[in-house]
C-alpha cells in the first residue's frame, strides 16, 4: 500500500520512523567526516571554511576556556561569536573528551536542527512530506560543514530555529513565552546575531494582543483568542534577560564582537545583506515553485499587482547599495556570490542580486499567499517576519557569507511549503515535495565538491 505523503494523521510508526531514518542518514553524511576528515592542519586553505574555523578559533577558545573553568576570560578569546557555545564544550574538554568526542557532542545540534525543523514541517503536511521537504537543509554543506566540525553556527540555528517554530505554532501563553525566554538568551549567548529572534517573538505578542484583531484575515487564527495585552507585555519581559546579557557583552567587548574579530566583522555595515539574502531566497526558492505553476499563478491572479509593485520597489532598493563580488568587502563565498560574478556589475551594482531579490520577495509572497489559502497565514507571517530580521540583522556584520543566510533560508522555505498544504486546494504537496527534491539535488551537488570531496582531500 502506498503511504499518503500528505497526512499529518498519519500512523504513529510513520512518527517514529521518518526522523529515525533522517536521525541515521544524517549520522551517516557527518559523523565519517567528523571523525576520520582530514584536518585543516593538513589540508590549509584547502579545506573546508568551518574546518578552518574550528582550527584557528573555536577549538582554541574551548581549550582556553576549558584550562579556565570555573571562570573563563570572556573578553579577551579569539572568536566572534558570544561564548556560550565555548563554555558549554569547555565543560566535556575539562574532563578529558578528546576532538572526535567534542565534534560528536557538535553533530548533535545540527540534528536537532533538522529534526525541529522536520516536526514543524510534519504538523501540516505529515511525516513523510515534511522529510522530503526538509531534504535541501539536511543536505547543504552549511549545514553538513558545520555538524561535522566544531563552530557555533548548528548550535545558533537550532535554538534559533526552535525560538521561530514555537512563536509561530504555539499559543502565545505563559508557558510559550518562558520558553521564548529561555531559548532567546541561549541563542543570544552562543551568537549575538540572534537578536533578530526579538522580531518573531513580539510578533506573537502583537498577533495575541488586540493588535492582532486589525492585521488581515489571513493573519487570524483562534490560538490567539482570547487576545489581551498582558501577552504583548509577556512578549516584551521575556526579552529582557537577553538583551541585559547581550549587552554586558558589548560594554565588555567595547563593540559588537569581542576585540579580536572586531576588524574582519565589526569593521562596517553591509547594506546590501538584505537584497543578498531575498536573492538567495530566490535561488533557491526557483527550484521549489518550479513545479508548482497552478500554486503560482492562482496567487499571481489575486495578488498580482501588490506583487509586481512590491518587486520592482525591492530591485530598486537593492540598486542602491554596491553589490558586485568583493572579496574586501566582505562580499564572497558561496554560490550566489560567484554567479553574481560571473554577470558584468552595473555601476558596481549585479544584476544578479538585484533581480534575484525582486524574485525572493515573489517567492516568499507567493508561499505565503499560500499558506494564507490553507488556513495558515499567521504561522506563515511570523516565519517571514522572522527571517527578513535576519536579513535585517545581518547588514551589522561586516561579511556577507552565505552560510550566515543559507540554513534559515532552507527551514523557512520547507516550513512555508508545508504551511501551504493539504488544505490550500492548488494542487497536492507532491508538487511541493517534487521541488524540494531538485532543491536537494542541488545541495548535495554543492556539498560533494565543498564538503564531502573535501574533507577527504590529501596532503598536498
Amino acid at each position: 500500500m502506498t503511504p499518503d505523503l500528505t497526512n499529518p494523521r498519519s500512523p504513529v510508526r510513520a512518527w517514529r520512523l521518518a526522523p529515525a531514518i533522517i536521525a541515521a542518514l544524517f549520522a551517516l553524511a557527518v559523523l565519517p567526516v567528523a571523525f576520520f576528515g582530514t584536518d585543516a592542519t593538513v589540508l590549509g586553505e584547502r579545506a573546508a571554511s568551518e574546518a578552518i574555523d574550528e582550527l584557528d578559533a573555536h577549538l582554541p577558545v574551548i581549550r582556553r576556556f576549558a584550562a579556565e573553568l570555573p571562570a573563563p576570560d570572556l573578553v579577551g578569546y579569539r572568536s566572534a561569536t558570544a561564548p556560550g557555545y565555548h563554555v558549554v564544550m569547555a565543560i566535556p574538554a575539562r574532563l578529558g573528551l578528546g576532538v572526535p568526542g567534542l565534534r560528536f557532542l557538535g553533530s548533535l545540534a545540527g540534528l536537532a536542527l533538522v529534526l525541529v525543523a522536520w516536526r514543524v514541517a510534519a504538523r501540516a503536511a505529515g511525516p513523510w512530506a515534511a522529510a522530503v521537504l526538509v531534504a535541501p537543509l539536511a543536505c547543504s554543506t552549511y549545514v553538513l560543514s558545520g555538524s561535522a566540525w566544531l563552530t557555533t553556527d548548528m548550535a545558533s540555528m537550532a535554538l534559533g530555529t526552535s525560538a521561530i517554530a514555537i512563536a509561530a505554532c504555539w499559543r502565545p501563553d505563559p508557558r510559550a513565552f518562558l520558553a521564548l525566554g529561555a531559548l532567546f538568551l541561549a541563542a543570544l549567548l552562543v551568537r549575538q546575531t540572534n537578536v533578530f529572534l526579538a522580531a518573531p517573538i513580539l510578533a506573537a505578542g502583537i498577533l495575541g494582543s488586540p493588535l492582532g484583531r486589525s492585521v488581515s484575515n489571513a493573519e487570524q487564527w483562534h490560538g490567539d483568542e482570547p487576545r489581551g495585552w498582558s501577552r504583548m507585555a509577556m512578549a516584551v519581559a521575556c526579552l529582557v534577560p537577553g538583551v541585559a546579557a547581550l549587552g554586558a557583552l558589548v560594554l565588555a567587548w567595547g563593540g559588537l564582537t569581542p576585540p579580536a574579530f572586531r576588524e574582519l566583522h565589526d569593521s562596517g555595515l553591509s547594506p546590501v545583506a538584505p537584497a543578498y539574502g531575498l536573492a538567495l531566497v530566490g535561488l533557491w526558492g526557483a527550484f521549489l515553485l518550479l513545479p508548482m505553476r497552478e500554486s503560482v499563478v492562482v496567487v499571481l491572479r489575486t495578488h498580482g499587482a501588490a506583487i509586481s509593485a512590491m518587486a520592482i520597489a525591492v530591485a530598486v532598493v537593492a540598486a542602491v547599495p554596491e553589490s558586485v563580488t568583493d572579496r574586501d568587502a566582505g562580499r564572497w563565498g558561496g554560490a550566489l556570490w560567484r554567479l553574481a560574478a560571473l554577470v558584468p556589475p552595473v555601476a558596481g551594482r549585479s544584476p544578479v542580486i538585484m533581480l534575484g531579490g525582486a524574485l525572493g520577495s515573489v517567492v516568499l509572497a507567493v508561499l505565503l499567499g499560500r499558506a494564507a489559502r490553507a488556513g495558515r497565514g499567521r504561522a506563515a507571517a511570523v516565519v517571514v517576519t522572522a527571517l527578513l530580521a535576519l536579513f535585517a540583522v545581518q547588514s551589522a556584520n561586516s561579511q556577507v557569507w552565505e552560510r550566515y543566510f543559507d540554513p534559515s533560508i532552507l527551514v523557512a522555505l520547507a516550513w512555508l511549503a508545508a504551511l501551504g498544504t493539504p488544505r490550500a486546494g492548488l494542487g497536492d504537496t507532491t508538487q511541493a515535495c517534487a521541488g524540494m527534491v531538485l532543491l536537494a539535488l542541488a545541495q548535495l551537488a554543492i556539498s560533494a565538491l565543498n564538503y564531502w570531496k573535501v574533507a577527504f582531500l590529501t596532503a598536498p
